[in-house]
């Protein structure tokens, strides 16, 4: 597996998982979203993956295609913090997106490739050095790993902020849509009127005691 594929399709839900957890949230807090067509998120990560082994310009618009097709599906459904989470992703995506379709393929900072340890002027079927004809070359990979030895582009970091953000907004959300909660909630604010309502009736009846006496009194002193 492509290191860059774990890093921009695998990592980010799954640190999002483990984040999401530490905040007190749970997954099923995905039930209070509405998501639609997930079997696109699938194809896109099983064309991305053979994106990387094949490479081509056509397969990475096919991967935007499917993408933004996901979202606007779901983002008009979503929660406003949740659809910030995936206007982010959009927005990476068209990041690089815009930088490969200007330039062919994705280009990269080659002193950035030297931050890493990698061998600058090197080109591939997906990347090439920037230079002086480079097109916005400020969006391709300019973003040094050393760590991963990896130069990756602001488009991935939006990307995978964006990825791990939705997860933690979606499972910090259970506690608003836990049902047994609302059911609690709902039954206690049914039982205070029936409470209020039974001491009242009883209130009544102690009241009218006195009274139903003094009726009593009267009618015997008109009956004499």
């Amino acid at each position: 597996m492509s290191l860059r594929f774990f890093l921009l399709t695998i990592a980010p839900p799954v640190v999002g998982v483990a984040l999401g957890y530490l905040l007190g949230g749970r997954l099923s807090g995905f039930r209070s979203i509405r998501i639609r067509a997930l079997w696109l998120v699938w194809l896109a990560a099983g064309v991305q993956f053979a994106q990387y082994s094949v490479g081509g310009v056509a397969m990475l618009a096919l991967i935007f295609a499917i993408v933004l097709v996901w979202l606007a599906v779901n983002l008009p459904r979503w929660p406003a913090a949740i659809r910030a989470a995936g206007i982010l992703i959009v927005l990476g995506a068209s990041f690089n997106g815009l930088a490969i379709a200007l330039n062919g393929r994705m280009p990269y900072d080659p002193g950035a490739a030297v931050d890493v340890g990698l061998h600058a002027g090197i080109e591939t079927p997906k990347n090439e050095p920037a230079d002086a004809n480079t097109r916005l070359g400020f969006l391709g990979d300019t973003i040094p790993i050393p760590l991963l030895r990896k130069v990756i582009s602001p488009g991935d970091v939006l990307i995978s902020f964006g990825a791990g953000a939705l997860v933690v907004l979606a499972m910090r959300r259970h506690r608003r849509g836990d049902p047994l909660t609302e059911s609690s909630t709902a039954e206690e604010v049914n039982h205070e009127p029936d409470i209020e309502l039974a001491a009242h009736h009883r209130s009544d009846l102690h009241v009218g005691r006195p009274g139903d006496a003094a009726l009593h009194d009267r009618r015997a002193v008109d009956r004499g």
